[in-house]
């Protein structure tokens, strides 16, 4: 029997995370889901500990390659998934109890939508981007009408940054048709590969359910992706920004001003990045001028559409001007 649902896990020396988050996946209120761990080439024995959980619970495949990072390691999951639905999971977190369950209900009560989106919570501290999207079913009329205009960047809404709904991955249940038609192809991403791919799969669906019921908690790790300093920052978000171009921009007016906007902000937070991590001034604003030079990432951006307290930092930044774009953005630290 076809499961309704298939979780792909990907495992990277996951260590003591492992099996509280395959456990709370294999403690399910919902039955109907095969669980799919990929290791990445684990080093740590967390690869050993996927073939144990296979080899005892009939639900559970084990797969192993390579390292390649998470979005190949998801792609292999996808690739032998055989579910209605698609969900993903971070070998360092878990899921609530009625996760599954909660998904199925909306499912079977909402004509069985292209996505659902749900919301997350964190083991330390609150969620920095809230789910603000109203809940509900949504057509496609809908989406085109509430959803689209605001996805990637919400520009209605302070502080700049925020969006409709995350881009998590990890907060959508997706129709195994649509993710697989849409995967995230490009290996060479390796930040914001969320963004690029759930935002194009939310694009083209068809209809979705929308609840903030937060059903994942995410941990907040200090290694994580994100939280760690990115001396190729500006060179691997350019890599995102060229994705969306050319996988949602140039169709709708608002998308391209959004994708512009998602541009800003990367550059403010790439900044933001070496002020922060940088020693002196002048050591940020050398990291700076070199990559936004190198990247040319700053100068396409267009000044139309952003919020008029966003526009001196942009304007600064696309002429070059870089030591005084990064003392005013010291100055406000807005952002």
């Amino acid at each position: 029997m076809t499961p309704l649902f298939s979780i792909v896990v990907p495992v990277y020396n996951a260590g003591a995370w492992l099996a509280p988050c395959v456990d709370s996946i294999l403690d399910q209120s919902c039955g109907s889901f095969e669980l799919i761990l990929v290791d990445d080439g684990s080093s740590d024995g967390s690869g050993g500990l996927c073939d144990a959980y296979a080899a005892r619970d009939g639900r559970v495949a084990a797969l192993h390659q390579a390292n390649a990072g998470p979005t190949a390691a998801r792609q292999k999951g996808l690739d032998m998934a055989r579910g209605e639905y698609i969900c993903f999971v971070d070998a360092d977190d878990w899921v609530l109890p009625h996760w599954l369950e909660t998904l199925r209900r909306h499912i079977e009560d909402n004509g069985r939508p292209d996505m659902v989106l749900y919301d997350l919570d964190r083991d330390t501290g609150e969620v920095a981007q809230p789910m603000l999207a109203e809940e509900g079913y949504y057509d496609k009329a809908r989406l085109e009408r509430e959803v689209y205009p605001y996805m990637l960047l919400d520009l209605r809404r302070k502080p700049f940054g925020f969006q409709l709904f995350p881009g998590y991955l990890v907060t959508k249940a997706f129709r195994r048709e649509l993710v697989q038609a849409h995967y995230l192809q490009d290996g060479r991403i390796t930040i914001f590969e969320d963004t690029a791919m759930s935002y194009e799969c939310v694009y083209y669906a068809s209809s979705a359910y929308i609840t903030r019921e937060k059903l994942y908690v995410y941990r907040r790790q200090v290694q994580s992706n994100l939280n760690h300093y990115r001396p190729g920052y500006f060179d691997e978000a350019k890599l995102v920004v060229d994705y969306l171009w050319e996988h949602l921009g140039r169709r709708e007016p608002a998308l391209d001003r959004q994708i512009n906007a998602f541009a800003a902000y990367r550059v403010i937070h790439g900044i933001n990045q070496e002020l922060f991590h940088q020693k002196t001034f002048s050591a940020a604003a050398g990291n700076v001028r070199r990559a936004l030079e190198r990247t040319c990432f700053a100068r396409p951006l267009s000044l139309e559409g952003l919020p008029l307290y966003v526009k001196p930092f942009i304007f600064l930044a696309k002429h070059r001007l870089y030591r005084p774009a990064m003392l005013l953005l010291k100055l406000r630290a807005l952002f």
